[in-house]
């Protein structure tokens, strides 16, 4: 179960790593932007719930979470995630410590941080941190769209 979602994780990162191994040069300017569209994104869905978490994907863009199947386009995303960014007492909120850009003018990743916040069905206040990757793909007005995001949550303390 975990175990799919994390090999998916380990080839985005493997992509990620791999990209940054060949050294080419990256503009800087556009990874300042994916940085600032990454932050734009957290924002988005701290201030408006699933319709600033939907307006960040491209029209074809993708999640991945846990052991569920990908889910594709604006209406499944709103359908997977709506249920769990309206929970009372929620919030998930994420830093990227890092962007590259893959194909300059076209593609491009950020990676961090995420800290979910949720009560359970007891009134218990849960938190869950782990990391993510998200690919973003230039629009041809120029804005940075997710076309895949994923994260993975780190293991539970003992």
């Amino acid at each position: 179960m975990h175990r799919r979602f994390s090999l998916i994780l380990l080839a985005l990162v493997g992509f990620v790593l791999a990209s940054w191994a060949l050294g080419a040069p990256e503009p800087a300017d556009e990874r300042e932007q994916l940085l600032a569209a990454d932050r734009a994104f957290d924002q988005a869905t701290a201030e408006k719930g699933i319709d600033g978490w939907v307006s960040f994907f491209a029209a074809n863009g993708s999640m991945l979470a846990g052991d569920e199947p990908a889910v594709t386009g604006p209406e499944a995303i709103r359908a997977f995630m709506g249920p769990t960014l309206a929970q009372p007492n929620s919030s998930l909120r994420w830093q990227p410590t890092r962007a590259e850009v893959v194909v300059p003018g076209l593609l491009g990743t950020t990676a961090g941080r995420f800290e979910r916040r949720w009560t359970d069905a007891d009134g218990k206040p849960q938190h869950r941190m782990g990391t993510y990757v998200t690919v973003w793909k230039k629009q041809p007005g120029g804005a940075w769209k997710v076309v895949f995001d994923t994260g993975v949550p780190d293991p539970p303390e003992n």
